[in-house]
């Protein structure tokens, strides 16, 4: 459909130009120039284990479009590849003239069905044209993860971009008093916010220092507002909490010891030769007192924040939540396991 590129308005009909190879779900078109060919590329087959990247060609923008002969040009169906999902791709021309590209993919863990739970993550690899069509080469780049880790003592003005909340923005619950960070929970019926990061690594350890004397906070996990496991502060306890859909469990309350230094662990579970865990993680969540020990409240299946129970695409955050009152944050501390 042609469009006035300054205003968005149509200044035609949409036309259709290719439906894909007849999987299921054709979506995400990207449209490209080269060497006198329009190319199509498209996700197919739903983003779950059947995503795939097709591409079809032709030499006027309105088509006919051709499919390439060895469609899907991506995808890692059927396969015990450690990335599955592989779809949402794009083509780049780097600097020196080559090309790459860029796609979406998850990586699961656990036995059958196998659990994703850091959401749909980005990944590379390069492209070679070979008669007119693109081959993908996925062993061409060994990029390097990055070091994800962090503490945060919210000594600046702005927080940073990592901090994100559901329902609300960040700056709408929290504010700089002291030095220190003050989150304000929210009135009755308004949304919940959680002040969070996401959690972008298999195992890792994040700890929270709060001062609940003057209301409640939450140090959790969660996939969304159904599927989380928290450490819930007050002035004098501290209780682990597991809420799976409708299912809510309290599973342990300790005092609190001096300032509520609150820890979640994830790490990879114990399998069984020949057979791989059932679980693709466990989540630890425990309390740390001033000299540095941890009393550990209970040891979770991961398997329960997951998108493979809980639905959607963005994977795990972790943070704190103003539960009730005012409450202190001091810092947030993140580190992968190396």
């Amino acid at each position: 459909m042609p469009i006035d590129p300054t205003t968005g308005t149509a200044l035609g009909p949409p036309r259709l130009l290719w439906q894909g190879t007849g999987l299921a779900f054709p979506e995400a078109p990207h449209l490209y120039r080269r060497d006198g060919w329009w190319y199509l590329m498209l996700a197919e087959g739903g983003t779950e284990r059947g995503h795939t990247v097709t591409i079809a060609r032709s030499r006027a923008l309105d088509g006919p479009y051709e499919a390439a002969p060895a469609n899907p040009i991506l995808t890692h169906r059927s396969t015990t590849h450690a990335v599955q999902n592989t779809g949402h791709a794009d083509l780049v021309e780097l600097a020196d003239g080559s090309w790459a590209m860029v796609y979406l993919g998850v990586r699961p863990h656990g036995r059958t069905p196998m659990f994703h739970v850091n959401g749909r993550e980005t990944f590379i690899a390069g492209v070679s044209w070979i008669d007119g069509w693109p081959v993908v080469d996925e062993e061409r780049f060994d990029p390097v993860p990055p070091d994800h880790s962090f503490v945060d003592r919210f000594h600046s003005t702005d927080l940073d971009a990592r901090w994100v909340s559901p329902n609300v923005f960040p700056d709408t619950f929290t504010r700089r008093e002291g030095g220190r960070l003050v989150l304000t929970a929210p009135a009755m019926g308004d949304p919940k916010p959680v002040l969070s990061a996401r959690a972008r690594d298999r195992e890792w350890t994040a700890e929270a220092a709060l001062d609940t004397s003057a209301g409640i906070a939450r140090f959790l996990v969660r996939i969304d507002g159904s599927h989380w496991y928290g450490l819930t502060a007050d002035a004098e306890t501290v209780t682990a909490t597991v809420v799976i859909g409708p299912a809510r469990t309290t599973t342990a309350q300790v005092p609190i010891r001096g300032r509520a230094t609150l820890r979640i662990s994830v790490r990879r579970p114990t399998a069984t030769p020949p057979m791989p865990a059932h679980e693709p993680d466990v989540i630890e969540l425990s309390v740390v007192a001033d000299d540095g020990t941890a009393e550990v409240l209970g040891s979770f299946d991961g398997r329960y924040l997951s998108t493979e129970v809980a639905g959607g695409f963005t994977g795990r955050t972790f943070g704190v939540e103003p539960v009730a009152g005012e409450v202190t944050v001091h810092h947030i501390a993140y580190r992968p396991h190396r």
